[in-house]
């Protein structure tokens, strides 16, 4: 699984600020070996808004950039206590194709994040990963 000469591995997780990728993170920091680096990815695309609904809308990344930034301060110091470096990585781009492009060593995401009518809209992140990954990935049960 390590692709670099160190030995260290690069371990990237999907966040969207739902429990569950909140869960996987937490996941990460303690799967990770002191000297790992924990990359937070955040990744926003907008819903692009047929023509015929005539609405305005805006493509504000701000509320996604935000949750970058509270989840890497959430976990700073469970992370600075195992020795595990903390990277952030945010990119206008669907998630599903921000977590595959992203280089390295192993990918974890949430079992779901958002549900109901966005979930069937965007589709399964972590479906769609897993059955791309060219990394291992893990995916981390909902739970209780």
């Amino acid at each position: 699984m390590t692709t670099n000469a160190s030995g260290k591995r690069r371990i990237l997780v999907g966040i969207d600020g739902s429990p569950n990728s909140a869960k996987a993170v937490d996941w990460a920091i303690s799967f990770a070996h002191s000297g790992d680096t924990v990359i937070l990815l955040s990744a926003w695309s907008p819903i692009v808004v047929p023509a015929e609904m005539a609405t305005t809308y805006t493509f504000d990344d701000t509320g996604a950039r935000n949750l970058l930034e509270e989840e890497a301060k959430r976990v700073a110091q469970a992370a600075a206590n195992r020795g595990v470096s903390l990277a952030r990585h945010f990119e206008n781009n669907d998630p599903r194709n921000a977590l595959l492009s992203t280089s390295c060593d192993m990918i974890v995401v949430g079992a779901r994040g958002h549900g109901g009518v966005m979930g069937l809209l965007l589709g399964s992140v972590a479906d769609y990963v897993s059955r791309h990954a060219k990394v291992p990935v893990v995916i981390v049960p909902a739970g209780e």
